[in-house]
C-alpha cells in the first residue's frame, strides 16, 4: 500500500537560512571528545569575558545534521546579544551554543537507509527509540565531558546547561528532563513527550500502510518507550516546549493531555507557532534565546539609586 501524504505544503519545509535571523554569522570551533566531533559556536566572542559560561546543547531532527544546526546558533547568540541590550535585565552568564551530529547522521552515517521511515526501513519505531536514546547519552556526555575539554585549565566555568532539540533531537530532550536529576532546563522543539512518543510512531507506522501485526516493535523497546515515569521526575524544571500549529507529525493534540500533567509538577511554558507544520521558525528561534536569557543568562537589574 502507498503511504499517505504525510507532510506536505511550505508549512512542513525546514528553511535553515532563515533561522539566522539577519544576525551576523557566529565563531565556531569544532572539539572532539573522545570520537565525538561537536561544534562550538560563541566563543571567540566571548575570549575577553570572565563571568560563567552556559552552554545550550543543540541536537538536529532525523536525517538532518549538525552543519544544517549552524545557522540556529547564530540566530540564538545574536537574539541573546539583542536581549542584552533591550531588555533591560543584567547579564549574568555568556552563552555559546554546542551542536553535535546523532548517531548515524552527519559525519556519523554510516547506514542511510537506518534513518529513514517506514516505507523504505521497517525497523524504523526500533531505529528511532534507539538513536532518542543514544541521543540523550550523548547530551549528557557532551555536558559532563566539554568544560574539561575546552577549558582544561580550569580557565573558565561553565556551570549551566541548556539542552534544545529539533524533532528527533527535542525528543532525546524530554528523555534527559524526564530521567536526569542534574538536567534543571530543556527546550523540546516540535517534539512530544516520551510517554505518547511510541503511540504516535505506532500510528504513524499505520499510516504507511503498515499493520500491527507486521510492525516491529520488540518488548524491549516497547518497555523503553511505553515505561511510566519515575515519581516527581519533572518537579521543579523549566521547560519551554515549542509547536507548529499545523504540525501532523506531532500533533499538538497528541501531546496537549501529559504536558498537562508534567505542568503540575515542572514550570512549562508552550508556545505554538500556528503558521508553522513539523519545521523551527524564525519566532521559534525567538523563543529559545528568550527562555535561555530569563532563565540562565541573565536576573533583573537593580533599581538605579535616586541621587
Amino acid at each position: 500500500m502507498a503511504p499517505k501524504a504525510i507532510m506536505a505544503g511550505d508549512e512542513h519545509r525546514f528553511d535553515f537560512p532563515s533561522l539566522i535571523l539577519d544576525h551576523k554569522p557566529r565563531s565556531k570551533r569544532t572539539v572532539t571528545l573522545v570520537d565525538l566531533d561537536v561544534d562550538v559556536y560563541g566563543l571567540d566572542e566571548i575570549r575577553k569575558s570572565k563571568l560563567p559560561i552556559c552552554a545550550v546543547i543543540l541536537s538536529h531532527g532525523r536525517c538532518h545534521s549538525a552543519k544544517m544546526m549552524g545557522t540556529m546558533a547564530s540566530g540564538i547568540l545574536g537574539e541573546l546579544d539583542r536581549l542584552q541590550a533591550e531588555s533591560g535585565r543584567e547579564k549574568v552568564r555568556d552563552v555559546i551554543v554546542v551542536t553535535l551530529d546523532h548517531r548515524n547522521h552527519g559525519a556519523r552515517t554510516r547506514f542511510r537507509n537506518t534513518n529513514l521511515s517506514y516505507d523504505k526501513n521497517p525497523t524504523h519505531l526500533m531505529d528511532m527509540a534507539a538513536t532518542v536514546y543514544a541521543g540523550a547519552q550523548d547530551q549528557k556526555f557532551i555536558m559532563d565531558f566539554l568544560p574539561s575539554y575546552l577549558f582544561p585549565r580550569g580557565e573558565r566555568t561553565i556551570d549551566s546547561f541548556v539542552p534544545a532539540g529539533v524533532s528527533m533531537g527535542g525528543h532525546s530532550v524530554w528523555r534527559l528532563l524526564r530521567h536526569d536529576p542534574s538536567v534543571r532546563f530543556g527546550i523540546p522543539i516540535i517534539s512530544i513527550p516520551s510517554e505518547v512518543l511510541g503511540v504516535n510512531l505506532e500510528e504513524r507506522a499505520t499510516q504507511y500502510g503498515v499493520s500491527s501485526e507486521e510492525l516491529i516493535y520488540p518488548d524491549g523497546v516497547r518497555h523503553y518507550m511505553m515505561g511510566v515515569p519515575p515519581p516527581g521526575a519533572y518537579a521543579g524544571k523549566k521547560i519551554l516546549v515549542l509547536s507548529g500549529g499545523k504540525d501532523v507529525s506531532m500533533p499538538i493534540e497528541r501531546a496537549e493531555p501529559i504536558i498537562a500533567k508534567i505542568s503540575e509538577e515542572a514550570d512549562v511554558e508552550w508556545k505554538v507557532d500556528e503558521g508553522a507544520g513539523h519545521k523551527i521558525s524564525p519566532d521559534m528561534v525567538r523563543w529559545t534565546a528568550d527562555a535561555v536569557w530569563r532563565w540562565t543568562a541573565s536576573k533583573k537589574a537593580l533599581p538605579k539609586a535616586k541621587l
